[in-house]
């Protein structure tokens, strides 16, 4: 009897020793996080490197234990509903563009309003984190935004030919995306008319509109050249932030502190990725392309650019009184107050 007591008890014991094994498996399985990352971009367009680098990188940092598996081009929920799939828990992550779903946001409007001098390529890594951790402090929804590495630089274009002076803004007929685009564009002189992008080239030939900003990849991409030949540059202040990677909040603090501070940090470093290969890319087109097209863009003189930078100034006012003492700490950051 004794025999078969203790025999028994090295049964049980056995079984308890397994299933401490397997609970200490599981503890050490739960410390790994393969999150989901949608993006509306595909492989082969510019700004999904930046996607890959993200992800990527946080890979490196993390030692693995943090891993994103990328669902690109709109493969899990359309663009326009990514920022609420992640507040709802319905995807860990993703890479989306701040104006879609502004109402859950509208801090980040803020980022969206042209005029502001210090978003440049060069200056926005420099002021990126301490904006970032103002609009994550005052967030009501259940997201954390890790990066805002999309910077977006404009240019002019117009049928008609320009001269780099205010005067060319003057009544022209600009396509516009609504919101705090028509704000801008009618300080400056412009009279925006809202229309989808993708119908640009089509307005411009019917004369809908005759003019437009856009970015320099966009101007190129689309052949807006060849209804729109005359083009111009301005150093600064038609220049915004567009894209952001969020991360659910509960998913968020299922992650170690370490690994936390570790995305942060590549988030910061994936602005500087981005901003340079956006740079690069602006160069190609103003150094080959553009003359490849017969186009020579005049350039804003930096007194022109003041008066413009004084056009947009009033627009801020409501933009910063909308968002109370955080949007006043913003724009100070900005430099338009």
């Amino acid at each position: 009897m004794k025999k078969f007591t203790h025999a028994k008890f090295l049964v049980v014991l056995g079984i308890l020793l397994l299933c401490l094994g397997h609970v200490s498996g599981g503890q050490a399985l739960a410390g790994s996080h393969t999150l989901k990352l949608a993006t509306l971009y595909s492989p082969g367009r510019e700004l999904y490197k930046t996607v890959q680098y993200f992800a990527d990188e946080v890979a490196k940092k993390t030692n693995g234990e943090v891993k994103f598996k990328i669902f690109p081009g709109n493969s899990l929920v359309p663009a326009k509903q990514a920022l609420s799939s992640v507040h709802s828990g319905v995807l860990d992550a993703a890479f989306v563009p701040g104006a879609y779903e502004q109402s859950l946001w509208p801090l980040t409007g803020m980022l969206m309003t042209f005029g502001a001098p210090n978003i440049t390529y060069a200056k926005w890594r420099t002021i990126h984190g301490p904006i970032r951790d103002i609009i994550n402090k005052h967030l009501n929804i259940n997201v954390v935004i890790v990066s805002m590495p999309h910077v977006l630089h404009y240019l002019f274009y117009s049928k008609a030919p320009v001269t780099g002076a205010m005067k060319d803004f003057q009544n022209t007929l600009v396509r516009s995306a609504g919101g705090a685009y028509d704000a801008s564009f009618k300080a400056l002189g412009c009279a925006p008319v809202k229309i989808p992008a993708s119908e640009s080239y089509m307005a411009l030939q019917k004369g809908t509109i005759d003019s437009g900003w856009n970015i320099y990849s966009r101007y190129v991409g689309a052949k807006l050249y060849e209804v729109a030949p005359n083009v111009m540059l301005v150093p600064k202040g038609m220049i915004i932030c567009g894209q952001y990677f969020v991360i659910n909040k509960g998913v968020w603090e299922s992650l170690s502190s370490k690994n936390r501070k570790a995305i942060m940090e590549v988030g910061s470093r994936v602005v500087s990725f981005t901003n340079d290969m956006s740079a690069a890319s602006d160069k190609l087109i103003l150094d080959k392309k553009l003359p490849a097209l017969k186009i020579q863009p005049k350039v804003m003189s930096q007194a022109v650019n003041q008066e413009l930078l004084n056009k947009l100034a009033p627009t801020w006012g409501p933009v910063i009184q909308k968002n109370g003492k955080p949007g006043q700490e913003i724009a100070k950051i900005l430099g338009v107050r």
